[in-house]
């Protein structure tokens, strides 16, 4: 995954002026709802990096 992912998975709340983006991780069943700052996608890379974007119903979700 790039930046360039991320400004597409994250854009309606981007859009939106959200100054924290949403999303959902989930690891082994287990759900955790996670907020980091929209400014700041490139911190956002290694902490998704274990992870595979799984959809964005309600908000962007990530699974392991």
């Amino acid at each position: 995954m790039i930046k360039d992912d991320l400004e597409y998975i994250f854009k309606k709340q981007i859009d939106a002026g959200k100054t924290k983006l949403c999303f959902m991780l989930i690891d082994n069943g287990h759900k955790v709802v996670e907020r980091h700052p929209a400014d700041k996608l490139d911190e956002l890379l290694p902490i998704l990096d274990c992870f595979v974007y799984a959809g964005n119903e309600v908000m962007p979700r990530f699974e392991k």
